[in-house]
Order: C-alpha cells, then structure tokens, then sequence
C-alpha cells in the first residue's frame, strides 16, 4: 500500500514539475478562427477534457449487447445447464429475375 501511494505522489510531481517548465511554451490553434499564443499546457488540458465530455454518455449510457450475455451467463449459473441463445435467422439475399 505504501509504495502505490509513493508512486502515485510520485506521478503528481513529475505531472507538476513538467506542468511548471511548460508553462510559458507558447501555440497557435485554428478552429475556424486562429488563437494566438495560447499556453500549450492550456491546449492539451482542454483536449483531455473535451475527450471526457465526449466519452462519458458512452460510459453511462444503455448497455445493449453485454445485458443479453450477462443475462444468459446468469441463467446458465443458476441451472447449472447451458442455455441457447436466440438468434435471428439469416436471410438470404433476393435475386432479380428481371
């Protein structure tokens, strides 16, 4: 336990220290319209954030596929049989006679 939160103590520095020196490194950034010297400490903040944003109704939204399997990995534990999934028969592609 001691020595995961050393290195975890240990990432924040470096993460701080590297944070610090890169500071006054300065970038040009064009989304539709050009922003001048902006801190690139400032521009990959904001990227990390934006990807968040993005990600999480994807974390937390509907589970589809992995419910059903979920479900039938339940059932077959409590039966202590295999159980068949359902499938949707193929359909096989139509030819034109014309």
């Amino acid at each position: 336990m001691p020595l995961k939160l050393i290195g975890i103590l240990f990432l924040v520095v470096l993460v701080a220290l590297l944070t610090g020196f890169n500071l006054s490194n300065k970038c040009s950034i064009w989304f539709f319209h050009s922003f001048e010297n902006i801190p690139v400490f400032a521009a990959l903040l904001s990227a990390f954030l934006a990807g968040v944003v993005i990600t999480l109704p994807f974390t937390f939204g509907k589970k589809r596929k992995t419910d059903s399997f979920s479900e039938t990995k339940k059932k077959e534990k409590k039966s202590g049989q295999k159980v068949q999934q359902e499938e949707a028969p193929l359909q096989q592609p139509q030819e034109n006679a014309e």
